[in-house]
């Protein structure tokens, strides 16, 4: 940057205040995205201008491996037991937690429906146990507590644990990240900073600069042991990151009230206490971050547009080279796709399959017990008769299906693993090739997925008879013809029964199938993105060098004036 440069924007800085700065250099990567068409930053855009309504909740994510202690932090920090913990992974839905005057819940489903539910209940919606693989489609649950009151401006959020044996409990997190404003990734004394700890500190520095440590279980330590851990931990930290980052030890057992005393003076304090200047430091944070991804892909464009034309196409063969073409992509999601429905007939249809016979012989013994009290003539008893397997099937269906849906949103969960793998992996050929053919990275961008929903219909049922007999009654005389028509009441329990579970099973595949092909079509979506964007970077002409320069100016201007504050 010249000299002159330096001195315009030191006499701008110091007229402007953070705020300006970020909303300026947000306001300039708006402008050069629509300019040059960077469709694939909408997401990082959309996500930077949430942060600008000061009536939104500054978001404190409370991150870790399962079994960490995530959940008994906030429990003892909200002074209730609300958050159910356990010996397992416990938490698969991201829970959130902020002041309210009444202790109350609501749980918002994936298709945006919300309902309040008594406290009591929230371990129905956020456990693995009662709410396996998610298979009641929450998005998130919404807790207010008055516990929280003296910190109107938090919402502390609970999420699943990384590393667990369930796929879609991570799945849920890592999709949530980018919403973090401050982090705070909960180490368990006992297994002091993994591999996956550190990877997990280091993307969340990436998202917020407000990232502190918690060494949870602190009490399984005596005083030398609690020592010999937190300067281990301090050393390695600062190994790592070059820089200090902010450890916290904790206990949620062994005198709660010292280190939630202590917790709220190191961590909480500071959020709380000048609630403006913390939302301009994170939305600074992640503008910036969004101003060094943009740069990086204006550079691409620069060093394309100073080519000659032949030049200029042989740099293009580089980077769009035949390892990530749009074409090899989409045979790879397909090829996961066929791959993920193929295993619904290994894996639910013979879970229904086992269920056929022991119904059917529940129902016609209940069936052959109940009618023994029936009275009256065909037409009531026909009418009877349907209404008895209509409300019996559709209760034990409704069991099928309570069984079933955790393995086909297991399968589901399969599909976007399956699916991120080959799109990370199409991101990273793609950041491998621009770091060949030009010296240049790819700052990270990650596939942002939309959670479809797995509905099924509700189960269909035949008519007893093809005819009204009930206006036949007075032919039939009951007490001599009546067995007969019983037998056949119960000859059409193990049919309705087959017939419906078979259905039960195809609708069940189709929901998957409609599943696994939305999230197909989004990473499809995303990788088409790329590589437009891409495209369009490099088709830029010698002419267009002049808005390049000028945009890559402005850029680092904005990042200069931001990161003076």
């Amino acid at each position: 940057m010249s000299d002159h440069l330096d001195a315009i924007l030191i006499s701008e800085n110091a007229l402007r205040t953070p705020a300006d700065a970020g909303g300026d250099l947000l306001e300039t990567v708006k402008s050069v995205k629509a300019r040059l068409q960077l469709a694939n930053l909408e997401t990082a855009v959309q996500a930077c201008s949430s942060l600008t309504n000061e009536k939104a909740f500054l978001d404190v994510a409370v991150l870790g491996q399962f079994k960490s202690g995530k959940s008994s932090l906030l429990n003892a920090v909200a002074g209730l037991d609300l958050l159910p913990v356990g010996v397992v992974p416990v938490t698969a839905v991201v829970t959130r937690l902020v002041a309210g005057p009444s202790l109350l819940a609501k749980v918002t489903h994936l298709d945006g429906n919300a309902d309040v539910v008594a406290p009591e209940r929230i371990a129905e919606f956020v456990t693995e146990a009662m709410n396996p693989g998610n298979r009641r489609n929450v998005a998130f649950v919404d807790v207010e507590t008055p516990a929280l009151r003296d910190w109107p401006t938090l919402r502390l959020v609970d999420t699943p644990g990384l590393g667990s044996t369930f796929g879609h409990n991570t799945q849920a997190t890592t999709d949530w990240l980018p919403n973090v404003a401050a982090a705070l990734v909960v180490v368990s004394a006992e297994r002091p900073l993994s591999e996956d700890d550190r990877r997990l500190i280091g993307d969340v520095r990436g998202l917020t600069p407000r990232v502190w440590v918690i060494v949870s279980k602190i009490d399984l330590l005596d005083a030398e042991q609690q020592a010999e851990v937190i300067a281990f931990l301090q050393c390695r930290l600062r190994e790592i990151f070059a820089s200090e980052v902010p450890l916290i030890p904790f206990s949620a057992r062994r005198d709660p009230s010292y280190w939630v005393g202590r917790f709220s003076e190191e961590v909480i304090g500071p959020l709380v206490e000048d609630p403006v200047r913390e939302r301009k430091g994170v939305f600074t944070h992640k503008v910036r971050g969004l101003a060094a991804a943009c740069i990086d892909y204006l550079k691409i464009a620069q060093q394309s547009a100073i080519r000659v034309t032949v030049d200029r196409e042989r740099l293009r063969t580089a980077i769009l080279d035949e390892t990530v073409r749009e074409a090899v992509i989409n045979d790879e999601l397909i090829l996961a796709s066929k791959s993920v429905c193929a295993g619904f007939s290994r894996v639910v249809w013979p879970h229904f399959e086992n269920l056929i016979y022991p119904i059917q012989k529940r129902l016609v013994e209940d069936l052959r017990t109940d009618m023994q009290g029936w009275r009256g003539h065909l037409g009531r008893q026909s009418d009877r008769y349907e209404v008895w397997i209509r409300d019996r099937l559709t209760a034990e269906l409704a069991k099928v299906t309570t069984t079933g849906a955790p393995l086909a949103r297991q399968l589901v969960d399969n599909a976007e693993t399956r699916f991120r793998r080959i799109v990370e992996g199409f991101r990273d050929r793609l950041g491998r090739n621009v770091t060949q053919a030009l010296n240049l990275s790819l700052s990270p961008l990650s596939w942002e997925v939309r959670a479809p929903s797995v509905v099924v219909p509700d189960p269909s049922f035949s008519r007893t008879f093809d005819i009204s007999w009930g206006m036949l009654w007075w032919a039939i005389p009951m007490p001599l013809f009546g067995w007969l028509f019983r037998r056949h009441f119960l000859g059409m329990v193990p049919w309705e029964v087959d017939k419906n579970i078979r259905r039960l099973n195809s609708d069940w595949y189709e929901a998957v199938e409609v599943a696994v092909n939305n999230l197909r079509g989004q990473a499809l979506t995303w990788v088409q993105a790329e590589l437009a964007t891409l495209g369009q970077l490099l088709d830029h002409q010698t002419d267009e060098m002049p808005a390049i320069e000028d945009a890559i100016r402005r850029l680092e201007a904005g990042l200069f004036l931001s990161s003076s504050h």
